[in-house]
């Protein structure tokens, strides 16, 4: 049978009461606070008893502190006169005991107590909650204002945004649940001090809140690595899984520093100094380091072995060319090709998939080279495909230093010859491009040809890459 156990800390910092009573049931079940830590707590086995708890709080206390303030001495000291033995501390909050049912409390001025942990929380609490929720509103601001927007595409084009964008979501509206719930407590607790009560419990909502974020977070980041690995992105998911083990890492090995310095009485000043700059040389050492490894090397590529090669002119080609292109240069221009390489990837998402081809062949010997490639989109409603479409249709102006280039865009052609719904051909400001945006029912696609396709070329690009469904409802 195990003498300790953890538990998760779900009490937010001004939840006196809420702790008191909670370890005094955990003390009657025979279980004692041992440590209270931000993120777990530990307890160990002991006999049952009816201990009565008190919860305080010292302005004075941090992490960062080689020992305990001369407030908090003289508050510990205030306390054993009392009859009340201090257990641990969790930031500011100071937890004591007492076996005595008669020991004075600690706190008689329920006033002075409110003013107390206002003046804590401003300290510790609401400024990292504010800071907490202007990053999650900037780093989740294109998911934010595509939501707002109600643009699909913008929220729905990729699994990373999906997920990031929930998660960033859920983030920014837990911080402002937890300020909100802290302020409607404080004028609560404001309201029940004045009529002559107590500070009262924050409830369980604020309890749970966090709990249910992290909780979300991982179902979230199990959806989203078994749909990596179900397309084949093995290395996404395993840059994912290493970043997570490195963030998680960074964490330790900081507080580690912050206790090690502490242990050796490290002033408060030096303490902070010197775990900020562990804490940014890990982030550059390691973050970075995974960063470059992931464009500089081939440790995290998505590029699945596509059979064996050979190199010719400077360039690798397939010894046997995959065969499930829904097109080939070969069947499109009726040549054949001595060089070929073929490469198919799947993007998108679970609710727009995406899946990209493209081909490269030489004609005979060489030099000339020739190019195929294709991006086909499934849509699985109306709405998905509308949103896709004016994000694809939209000009994309070309700068460099602020001095426009050229404008990309497309310009609507006859779609009869495609047998497409609607069809538009990509232009560099008025000059036309051999790339066409091609509409069907349940489908888009882009095709980007190295001349301009015959009739007899573009039924069977059609033939080939628009649904059979779609082909029908168009006829």
């Amino acid at each position: 049978m195990k003498d300790t156990k953890y538990r998760w800390n779900t009490f937010q910092l001004y939840d006196c009461r809420g702790v008191e009573a909670h370890l005094a049931a955990m003390a009657a079940k025979g279980w004692r606070l041992e440590k209270a830590g931000s993120a777990l707590w530990k307890y160990r086995r002991a006999e049952p008893a009816n201990l009565r708890y008190a919860v305080t709080y010292s302005g004075s206390a941090s992490r960062f502190e080689p020992g305990p303030t001369e407030e908090e001495q003289s508050l510990e000291e205030l306390c054993a006169a009392a009859g009340w033995t201090r257990v641990s501390g969790c930031l500011q909050m100071q937890i004591y005991s007492t076996e005595d049912p008669n020991a004075v409390p600690l706190e008689t001025d329920e006033a002075l107590r409110l003013q107390n942990i206002h003046r804590c929380m401003w300290r510790s609490f609401l400024p990292a909650n504010l800071v907490l929720l202007l990053l999650t509103l900037f780093l989740g601001r294109d998911f934010f204002l595509a939501l707002v927007t109600w643009d699909l595409y913008g929220m729905l084009n990729s699994n990373a945004i999906l997920i990031s964008g929930a998660l960033f979501l859920a983030a920014a509206l837990l911080q402002v649940y937890l300020l909100a719930g802290y302020f409607l407590w404080r004028r609560r607790s404001r309201r029940s001090v004045e009529e002559g009560g107590t500070c009262l419990p924050a409830g369980r909502g604020s309890r749970w809140a966090n709990l249910g974020l992290w909780v979300l977070l991982v179902l979230l980041l199990a959806v989203f690595l078994l749909s990596e690995l179900d397309r084949g992105h093995r290395g996404a998911a395993l840059y994912l899984v290493v970043y997570i083990i490195l963030f998680n890492l960074i964490g330790v090995l900081v507080r580690g520093t912050t206790a090690l310095l502490r242990k050796r009485n490290v002033s408060k000043t030096s303490n902070i100094t010197w775990t900020l700059a562990v804490d940014v040389v890990l982030c550059f050492a390691l973050i970075g380091g995974l960063i470059w490894s992931r464009y500089e090397t081939d440790w995290f590529s998505d590029k699945g072995p596509a059979g064996e090669t050979y190199e010719y002119r400077d360039q690798d080609w397939d010894i046997s060319p995959r065969q499930d292109f829904p097109l080939t240069l070969a069947e499109l221009t009726g040549e054949e090709y001595s060089h070929v390489r073929r490469e198919a990837e799947d993007l998108g998402s679970v609710f727009i998939p995406r899946r990209n081809y493209r081909e490269t062949a030489l004609l005979g010997d060489g030099p000339k080279v020739c190019e195929l490639g294709y991006t086909l989109w499934e849509l699985s409603s109306p709405a998905l495909r509308e949103s896709l479409l004016e994000d694809l249709l939209e000009d994309d102006p070309i700068k460099f230093r602020s001095m426009l280039l050229t404008t990309l865009r497309y310009v609507p052609e006859d779609p009869a010859p495609w047998d497409a719904e609607a069809a538009y051909r990509r232009y560099y400001d008025e000059d036309p491009n051999n790339s066409w945006l091609l509409v069907w029912p349940g489908r888009v696609a882009v095709v980007s040809l190295d001349e301009t396709p015959t009739e007899e070329q573009k039924t069977l690009i059609s033939a080939r890459l628009a649904p059979e469904n779609g082909k029908e409802e168009i006829r």
